[in-house]
């Protein structure tokens, strides 16, 4: 699922996204098309509910909050998977203040639909690129972006295994050894314990004198003593920390 998320104070210009976004021949149940008019702690959360990916169109005009600014927020709470296009009326190329944080930027003109049309497909295809984890819940197909995964948990209650994002927890039948097994092209997920593993990307502190290690809105007990010195090592060497 692609989620086009529109960022725009011109209804004219909301209108003209819709069309360009419809001419793509994408399936109907391909995409979802979310308006946004601010972007504040409400906002995030219904976003990151979302399931598939992510293409933002934000207009660096908006009376409100620049589109820029969002971006940059976007950006600074470690989503990099997300694809970014700015849309401006203002032939102004703001060289300091891009920085990668945005994916295009493209000028607001009449008869330019072409060139949004264009990003987007090129944004389209970069998100083929990244894959999701995949997984079936009663039936329906689910896929969670990796970034956004906190960490995999075995419930010792019964036969699931959680994943924990940070607004939402899914379950689904799979064992910790084969979904460990399903992560070996990802070096950022680590077993810390026979039942857990962890996005070491999304790790805010570990407390290792308790054996908890926190995320934003979630910790997690489940930290083997056997395994907190490689932890440690792997976070040193390989995540800056």
């Amino acid at each position: 699922m692609i989620n086009f998320i529109l960022y725009d104070a011109n209804t004219d210009w909301i209108v003209k996204y819709k069309e360009i976004i419809s001419s793509l021949s994408l399936e109907e149940n391909q995409y979802k098309i979310i308006t946004i008019f601010n972007y504040n702690k409400e906002t995030r959360q219904k976003i990151e509910n979302l399931m598939g990916k992510n293409i933002y169109l934000l207009a660096i005009d908006h009376p409100q909050k620049s589109g820029l600014e969002i971006a940059k927020k976007i950006r600074d709470q470690g989503d990099w998977m997300s694809q970014i296009l700015l849309l401006t009326p203002h032939i102004v190329f703001m060289k300091n203040l891009c920085k990668l944080y945005f994916f295009d930027i493209v000028f607001k003109r009449k008869n330019k639909e072409s060139k949004i049309k264009e990003a987007i497909l090129i944004a389209l295809r970069i998100l083929k690129r990244h894959s999701s984890f995949l997984f079936m819940y009663h039936k329906d197909l689910y896929q969670i972006p990796y970034h956004a995964i906190l960490y995999f948990e075995k419930d010792l209650n019964n036969d699931y295994t959680l994943i924990v994002t940070k607004y939402k927890t899914y379950k689904f039948k799979k064992s910790i050894k084969n979904i460990e097994f399903d992560l070996l092209p990802f070096s950022n997920f680590f077993k810390t314990h026979q039942s857990c593993i962890v996005n070491l990307n999304r790790i805010e502190r570990i407390d290792f004198k308790n054996n908890r290690i926190y995320f934003p809105m979630h910790s997690t007990n489940l930290l083997s003593r056997n395994k907190k010195k490689e932890l440690k090592e792997k976070l040193e060497k390989e995540f800056y920390w």
